[in-house]
């Protein structure tokens, strides 16, 4: 009996070590005819903890004929802000506008330059600081990692979207991106649980999760419909079509993981468009879940 037991425990552990072992970030093979992809969904900062990735994919883009990211950064340094229009100050009440304050100190940027500045600035100046003050950087963005990879293995890199369309598209909201910044204001007493829930949710390749975080914000369906399901139709089409790039061809895709689920992700619309498309990785459920 005390064998049989040791040997029970034995499988126990060997199974939870299997299934921590196997466990990655999300990524798909997608084929039509002699066209053929990898999609490896992305976070855009990370930590060193995120690496090594998945042999699969690193294999894939050293073999492939090139990489696709969603904008390739390195390539554009000429990129127009518009003026800014409208002062953070002026679409705040006053108790976002302590909320605001307080949040700026702890991050310690200057408070009153982002009561001065644009919306989307501050929301996004407030993003990139609270990533990294909880140890996510640019250096370690899955983007940026393959990019650099791509470059050193003489890899082609192509875009879907140049930086200025990005630009373009989150200064040109509403209030020049009223709605992003109150959004992150009312998510910020939740950001650190739910930041490092979405980083463990990426690595476990956790699709409900990810799926979950991705419904989870104040953002209104027109938002979502501009920043996520409009550009998803856009890169299905340029992917099917042979502009950017031909028919007989293999290529590394790397867009964020957000792309990648939910309603009409990237992977879904890839189907309905004739590719033949099967997940590679190996999921399990992140051991964290997100705070509303």
């Amino acid at each position: 009996m005390r064998r049989l037991a040791l040997f029970s425990n034995f499988l126990c552990v060997i199974a939870y070590l299997s299934a921590t072992v196997s466990a990655e970030p999300l990524y798909w093979s997608a084929k039509k005819d002699n066209k053929e992809f990898l999609i490896f969904g992305s976070v855009h900062v990370g930590s060193s903890e995120m690496y090594p990735l998945p042999k699969a994919v690193t294999e894939y883009l050293s073999s492939s004929d090139g990489l696709i990211l969603e904008t390739d950064v390195r390539k554009e340094p000429d990129i127009r802000y518009p003026k800014n229009q409208i002062t953070t100050k002026s679409i705040l009440t006053n108790e976002q506008k302590q909320q605001l304050m307080h949040i700026s100190q702890s991050l310690n940027l200057n408070s009153q330059q982002m009561l001065n500045a644009a919306p989307w600035v501050t929301a996004l100046t407030v993003q990139i600081k609270r990533f990294q003050q909880l140890g996510y950087e640019n250096q370690y963005g899955i983007d940026n990692y393959l990019g650099i990879q791509a470059t050193l293995n003489n890899k082609p890199v192509l875009s879907l979207e140049p930086m200025q369309f990005q630009i373009d598209l989150i200064s040109g909201l509403k209030n020049d991106g009223q709605e992003l910044l109150v959004s992150g204001l009312n998510e910020w007493e939740h950001s650190e649980s739910n930041t490092h829930c979405l980083f463990e949710s990426w690595k476990s390749g956790d699709k409900q999760n990810l799926q979950e975080m991705g419904g989870s914000s104040d953002m209104s369906d027109e938002m979502i419909e501009r920043f996520v399901f409009k550009r998803n139709h856009d890169w299905a089409k340029q992917l099917d079509g042979n502009e950017l790039v031909n028919s007989n061809s293999r290529h590394l895709i790397v867009v964020g993981t957000l792309h990648l689920v939910g309603e009409q992700n990237l992977i879904l619309l890839l189907k309905d468009k004739g590719f033949t498309v099967r997940q590679l990785s190996t999921s399990k459920k992140a051991p964290c879940s997100f705070v509303h």
